[in-house]
């Protein structure tokens, strides 16, 4: 082949490659081009192009999904194998044109109807209504909602690895914390009285800790996450807390909370070293439940329990 015609070749297919196709896409689709009607078997392309065999076999494929190639029966004279027809230029880029026609006008459709909600997700969180939580859930979250508060994740699954039990998680927000407004909470239902197996509490209780420091580190882009032991008393009971801390070097140094810079003023007075508590999680074994609880502080925690404490025990 003299060297003007193959450059004309070369870009003729790297035009092919402007309508969607690959390099070795369009390598292959103008040669069957070049073969018309009489098209080509897989061997004549193998010894044609400088492509294995099986590449030669994918692309064939994904050409044929493309609707810009085709099978057209099969060559007597080489044991029966498959001929492979390009489509005609004209039908495959009308083709491709009302194609791109209609996505765009799809895309069109979701600018006018959803551009609005995709942006008011970007600017303020996803949001679910009360209506679209389970009816399970709803006496613990009515009280919180009627507050103010938003439900801005949630979703609900079932595990059966150690333990059999159904969980629904929600990610709620509240306008009332200094710092952190996502509060966490999470249901886990059993299909026996958790709170009267000691050992299975203390056992889940471990794996809590465990993944809340794994989810917590990496929500907030921190290393040196730290969880330490202790209690709340709630309603005559007391029950389990981890206290969350972050070393005060760690915060200076991560862009989550240099966007609330203004709300840690007081560690100026820590040294680097010094861990800084950024809220707690209490957990709450009762009956076939465990409720798995987080907030910034003490305070925000009452609020979260107390429809719990008052709907499971039937006071405040």
């Amino acid at each position: 082949m003299n060297m003007t015609l193959k450059k004309k070749e070369d870009n003729l297919i790297e035009i092919l490659k402007e309508t969607g196709l690959s390099y070795n896409e369009a390598l292959v689709y103008f040669t069957l081009l070049k073969a018309g009607n009489k098209g080509n078997i897989v061997k004549d392309l193998t010894h044609t192009l400088p492509l294995q065999r099986t590449n030669i076999y994918s692309i064939l494929h994904k050409l044929i999904e493309l609707n810009c190639v085709k099978e057209s029966g099969f060559a007597e004279k080489s044991k029966n194998a498959t001929i492979f027809i390009a489509i005609e230029p004209i039908n495959y880029l009308e083709n491709l044109v009302r194609n791109r026609q209609n996505k765009l006008h799809k895309i069109q459709e979701i600018q006018k109807d959803y551009s609005d909600v995709f942006q008011s997700i970007f600017l303020e969180g996803m949001e679910f209504s009360y209506d679209e939580i389970d009816l399970i859930i709803k006496p613990y979250l009515k009280p919180l909602i009627e507050k103010g508060w938003k439900i801005k994740s949630y979703f609900e699954r079932k595990e059966t690895l150690m333990f059999y039990y159904k969980v629904f998680d929600c990610m709620l927000f509240t306008q009332n914390a200094r710092i952190l407004n996502d509060c966490s909470f999470h249901l886990f239902i059993f299909d026996y009285s958790i709170e009267d197996d000691e050992n299975a509490f203390l056992f889940f209780l471990q794996g809590l800790k465990r993944k809340t420091k794994e989810m917590k580190s990496y929500f907030f882009d921190i290393k040196e996450f730290k969880l330490f032991d202790d209690s709340i008393e709630l309603s005559g009971k007391t029950y389990p807390i981890f206290n969350m801390k972050i070393k005060v070097k760690e915060i200076k140094n991560s862009d989550y909370f240099i966007k609330n810079s203004s709300a840690f003023r007081d560690i100026e007075t820590l040294n680097l070293d010094d861990f800084y508590e950024i809220g707690k999680a209490v957990i709450l074994p009762i009956k076939d439940k465990i409720f798995y609880l987080w907030a910034e502080s003490d305070k925000i925690l009452k609020e979260l329990t107390e429809p719990i404490i008052k709907f499971e025990y039937g006071h405040n």
